[in-house]
This record gives C-alpha cells, structure tokens and sequence, in this order.
C-alpha cells in the first residue's frame, strides 16, 4: 500500500510512527532518542512481566535525552456490550478524543501495515520481545488459572519536536497467540482495566543537540527495524548512524 502519512519502525516492545512529513533530521534525532531510552530502559529492568516499571524508566530517559515532559492522563477505554475487541479496536477507543485525531490515524496506518508482515519476520519477532508476560495466578477453590499480559509501547511524532508516548497495558485469560496484533479478544476474559497511559513530550533542541554526538555513540550497535513488509532498504533511505530512518514516501 502506498502510505501518504507515516512511516513506522519497531524495536523490542516499541512501535515508533511518525508523520512522514518531519524532516530527515528530525526522524533520526527522534528515533535515536526513543531508541536510547529503550536501551537504557531495557537495562534496568530486563524482565516483560516488569512492563510497568520498565515504562517509567523508558520516560525518565527519554526526558534525559533532552525532551521535556509536558503532561500525562490515564485513558481507559471500555467494551461493554462487545463480543470481541481488536486490537485497532483497542487504540481507536483510547484515542476516541478530537485531540488524538492525527496520532489515531497514523497509529492505524502503522498497524495495518504491521498487520501485513510475517509473524515470523525480524520486526515481528522484536516488536513481541517485551509485548507478552504470562503466569500463573491462584483462583477461589484451591485452583490455578494462566493468565496473558498485553503490553505495548507506542510512540507517535505527528509534529516537529512532539512526541506522544502511549502505554497500553491490559490482562486476560485468553491465549495471546503470536499474532496478537490481528486477534479478536473477548472483552468477558480480561481480569484487568484496559489502561493506557498518555505521556506528551517536546524536544529541548538546544539540550539534544549538545547531547547528540552520546546518543549516537550510545546507540551505534544497535537498530530499530522498518515496517515495510514487502521493501528492502535501498537509495530511498538515509542511514542515521544505526537508525535506519526513511528519507521519502515509500511504497508499503
């Protein structure tokens, strides 16, 4: 498919999207910042099942990478009366409000495109790392119960210097299958709220550029993955350093 609005990359537990429309420089300067954080993040708290906790490190440094903190909110979207809940379902009512219409709809574009490639495919395979934790949890009458964390990391630049972070999190007793991005939950299995939590970051420009050289240097062995099931990287894309970050539209 041809994509007009996004482009979009994945790392372990994180879906970075962002607008087609920022410049080159700032692609690879935001893709170095969340790749940073998420190495950084991923450091301290190694574990899946510590998602909560990793989440709250991943945003202690990204503001470290010169982005400053600008608000945050809890979304809770419901499925009452709902058969079954997809997980575009999921991202459509959390960002059900006028002023996610922009992120919604690059978020979309980013998981249809997801939805094309492989489960079996290196970005897939990533991107899942840290999207699961199981266990097991006693239950009244003496017996024991398996239980499936989803959680999610996404992070959406619809604007130059802006950054929203979304963090959705949610347990169920249905089998999250390795294609959890195209399953239909059933809304009567989940043990928990569905939570996501909003986090709006602005880039400190001056602060980031005197701190660009470390971020690279930081994460030079390192790479986030394009979303583009069916494209290899070719002369339309500019390399940051190890981020691969798209310099024009490309085909889907």
């Amino acid at each position: 498919m041809e994509s007009s609005r996004q482009e979009s990359f994945v790392d372990i537990g994180l879906l970075s999207v962002l607008s087609s429309s920022l410049e080159s420089q700032m692609k690879c300067d935001t893709l170095y910042s969340l790749l940073a954080s998420r190495l950084m993040a991923s450091s301290k708290v190694p574990k899946a099942e510590e998602f909560s906790q990793w989440h709250s490190t991943f945003v202690q440094a990204f503001e470290r990478s010169a982005w400053t903190f600008r608000g945050e909110q809890i979304l809770r979207p419901t499925f009452e009366g709902r058969a079954s809940v997809t997980f575009s379902d999921v991202i459509i009512q959390a960002m059900a409000g006028p002023s996610f219409q922009e992120q919604r709809a690059l978020v979309l574009e980013a998981l249809n495109a997801f939805s094309k490639i492989p489960t079996d495919s290196p970005p897939a395979v990533r991107f899942r790392e840290r999207c699961v934790s199981q266990g097991t949890v006693k239950v009244p009458g003496g017996g024991e119960e398996q239980r499936f964390t989803l959680h999610v990391l996404i992070a959406v630049s619809a604007r130059k210097a802006c950054m929203d972070l979304f963090q959705l999190e949610f347990e169920t007793t249905q089998t999250v299958e390795e294609s959890f991005l195209q399953l239909a939950f059933l809304p009567r299995s989940f043990t928990s709220l569905v939570s996501v939590k909003h986090h709006r970051f602005e880039m400190a420009a001056r602060a980031f550029a005197r701190s660009r050289e470390q971020l690279i240097a930081f994460v030079r062995r390192h790479q986030m993955i394009a979303v583009t099931p069916d494209i290899e990287p070719g002369q339309d894309y500019v390399t940051c350093g190890a981020v691969m970050a798209p310099n024009t539209l490309s085909l889907r």
